[in-house]
């Protein structure tokens, strides 16, 4: 994994797995056959914190002894620190200094993470935690992966009672299974510009517009045109992008009652949006292939750069005299709503781990580092100390997504119905037109519209 993607990964919320959402993580280094144990990142590796933290008297459940004991994740990346993000995250510091607990990292790949987590529950030797991924709900639920978190989670907390509703989202025949510690930062698909390119050609600034409440998609699409002025060697946006655009609509394309998940292909909000992405593509304003936020801007020929959160410390290092300003996608025009698609971040309780009080502790301080003010700054400053090129106030410009109030989570339970749906049909539903896969929208649709019918009937029967 590249080097800043790692930072980002290691010191700040960002524990969820790319591969799913866009196919930029690698396994560079990583086995991919064999497990590899680690009781903890070798010390010598690890300098100490420049940043401390300590718990607040009563902020942390001290009926919990899990002093000296051990708790097992396994994911591909470690939580422990490591020369490439030597700052403890938050978390880990509370829960090793307050609590007296370490964690063990069982290591995996992208590719292989879900098969060896199978194998290691099969053969009585599973983890206790392992990372939330759009598969988890329903699918790797209803495969037995996962056991329920109410037992371990005190709704009645206000910490967690905060989340409760979020959670309600991920119920399973009557049982909760994710405990959301919040949204994953690195995971948020951001829209970047270079500020000087929008002042020099005298367009008005898409953040300041978003402050005004006058940023939707049709001034989205007239800078862009704006910007190419039909030149073909100039493009409105590049990188990954059409699936987040579809979700500014509000509405996705599976959805869940709590009990029965039904087929929204028909929804009229979508194929509007759809529609503009058609618009966008046939007036030639995107840039093909994939663009690495290093490459985003250097050759002044895109206005707009899409990808998740990690890509902007390369995008602005490689512009350091410039302000790669980050704005929210625009909103439907017709809709005084942001919506946006908010990747949960959590981790699951895996079936047949019987270490409960260290998972809880562990849930707890993720939870807590997510909701107090006071960790909220120190996960801020460790950031920004392992993440040279952001600044407070993009980060701060990120961390407002947060806010459920300001942005309606859009959230699709399509990617979770199967490793099929996961893998090809939602990327080719969301992102057909733009990868070439389809001349329109309905004629993605129609040809998914029963598979999805399928897919769907597994679990509503």
């Amino acid at each position: 994994m590249k080097k800043a993607t790692s930072k980002i990964l290691a010191g700040i919320l960002a524990a969820s797995s790319l591969a799913s959402l866009s196919a930029c993580s690698s396994d560079e280094g990583t086995p991919q056959s064999t497990l590899e144990t680690t009781t903890t990142t070798a010390k010598t590796e690890w300098t100490g914190d420049n940043i401390e933290v300590t718990a607040d008297e009563g902020s942390l459940d001290s009926d919990i002894d899990i002093k000296g004991k051990t708790l097992k994740w396994m994911g591909f990346y470690d939580l422990n620190p490591t020369n490439d993000a030597p700052e403890r995250s938050t978390e880990l510091a509370l829960f090793e200094d307050t609590y007296g607990a370490s964690i063990e990292y069982i290591a995996t790949t992208n590719s292989t993470q879900f098969d060896d987590l199978a194998t290691s529950i099969v053969g009585g030797t599973p983890p206790d935690i392992f990372v939330y991924d759009w598969r988890s709900f329903p699918y790797d639920i209803n495969k037995g992966q996962y056991q329920p978190i109410d037992s371990i989670v005190d709704w009645e907390d206000p910490m967690w009672a905060d989340v409760k509703e979020q959670a309600d989202m991920f119920t399973w025949k009557g049982e909760h299974y994710v405990a959301p510690f919040g949204y994953g930062f690195n995971d948020f698909q951001i829209l970047m510009y270079n500020k000087s390119t929008v002042e020099t050609l005298g367009m008005e600034d898409p953040y300041e517009l978003y402050l005004k409440g006058e940023w939707n998609w049709d001034v989205f699409v007239d800078m862009m045109e704006n910007f190419t002025g039909g030149d073909p060697s100039l493009y409105g946006i590049s990188g990954w992008w059409a699936n987040a655009f579809v979700y500014t609509s509000g509405d996705t394309m599976v959805t869940y009652d709590g009990e029965k998940f039904t087929n929204n292909l028909y929804s009229p909000a979508v194929e509007k949006a759809q529609l503009v992405i058609e618009d966008i593509w046939a007036n030639q304003l995107v840039k093909r292939g994939w663009v690495n936020g290093d490459q985003a801007f250097t050759s002044g020929d895109c206005l707009f750069y899409s990808m998740g959160t990690w890509a902007y410390q390369s995008a602005q290092a490689s512009m350091p005299d410039d302000v790669i300003q980050i704005v929210p996608f625009p909103r439907n025009p017709d809709d005084e709503t942001y919506y946006m698609n908010k990747r949960i971040f959590s981790h699951m309780w895996v079936k047949g781990s019987e270490n409960a009080d260290c998972v809880k502790a562990w849930f707890n301080v993720n939870r807590l580092v997510n909701y107090d003010e006071k960790y909220k700054d120190v996960t801020k400053q460790k950031f920004l100390t392992n993440n040279d090129a952001w600044t407070p106030e993009m980060y701060d410009i990120v961390m407002s997504f947060y806010d459920d109030d300001k942005f309606t989570l859009a959230y699709d339970y399509g990617y979770g119905l199967s490793d099929y749906m996961n893998s090809d049909v939602m990327s080719k539903l969301y992102e057909g037109v733009v990868n070439e896969q389809f001349e329109s929208w309905v004629q993605a649709r129609e040809e998914y519209m029963n598979i999805v019918d399928q897919e769907i009937a597994v679990y509503n029967n």
